[in-house]
């Protein structure tokens, strides 16, 4: 880790009592700094204020919080930055009452970019199936909260396996993303992605995707219908757009990743 702080103070300290570590009661966002800047900053600031709005978390000024990651950015070619709001010390058991309007908690963290990351891009990954599903949480959907076991339990796997990443489906059978990532791929020339409302993350880059491509189709997928697409591609705000050279062992074409890849250029 290259920097942390706690609250604009450069700590790596926080109370045992806090509600982050105790329920993961809080949020987070993990963002690319290029040149000292953060990539797609105003983004992230959304997500954690939506993050805040929905889990009824108080939110710090914005004005603020964006010029504290401005500065702490500043100093980093290439780095990343993970921004974690949590609820603070107080209440009893699982409730809040009682907790002040002053308890949240605000911890940034700079670290290394993984190195990994360029080769991958220029080679392609090799994507399996997990062996395990995740569950589906109407209330939950899309955030990104710090409540990640089951995340720490798929990268557990994926340590054990010789793939780069792994597609997990839902206890319905849905695909739903990979291990920290969206999933995109290409049926009958068709760009699809994942219905992902009731598990997983709705990501920045996937929501850019979406935004800036009209053609692309969200749908409720199954692994037979990913038998024999054509291309795909994983996503995050860290990778970009990072093309599946096998899936399953079967070849992939990249072409229709690179050319998307292209088209991206400039939004992410």
């Amino acid at each position: 880790m290259k920097y942390c702080s706690v609250n604009g103070q450069q700590q790596t300290d926080i109370a045992v009592t806090d509600r982050g570590l105790a329920y993961g009661d809080g949020i987070f966002t993990t963002a690319k700094i290029v040149n000292g800047e953060v990539v797609l900053l105003a983004k992230h600031l959304e997500r954690l204020v939506h993050g805040c709005q929905y889990l009824k978390l108080q939110m710090p000024s914005n004005i603020s919080l964006r010029e504290q990651l401005e500065s702490v950015a500043k100093g980093y070619p290439l780095a990343v930055l993970k921004v974690m709001i949590t609820a603070g010390s107080g209440g009893r058991g699982y409730s809040r009452l009682g907790l002040s309007d002053s308890a949240t908690n605000i911890i940034i963290m700079i670290s290394d970019f993984p190195s990994d990351y360029e080769t991958l891009a220029l080679r392609g990954i090799n994507l399996g199936d997990s062996k395990h599903q995740i569950a589906t949480s109407p209330m939950l959907g899309g955030i990104k909260h710090l409540n990640r076991l089951e995340q720490v339990l798929l990268r557990a796997e994926l340590d054990e396996r010789s793939e780069d990443d792994l597609i997990v489906t839902n206890c319905q059978g849905n695909v739903i993303e990979a291990t920290s990532s969206n999933l995109f791929y290409w049926q009958d020339e068709q760009l699809c992605t994942p219905e992902i409302s009731t598990s997983g993350v709705d990501g920045l880059i996937r929501q850019a995707i979406i935004a800036n491509n009209a053609q692309v189709k969200v749908c409720q997928t199954k692994l037979e219908d990913l038998k024999d697409v054509q291309a795909m591609f994983i996503s995050n705000s860290l990778m970009g757009i990072m093309p599946v050279k096998t899936y399953n062992n079967r070849l992939l074409a990249v072409d229709l990743v690179l050319k998307l890849k292209r088209q991206m250029e400039g939004f992410f």
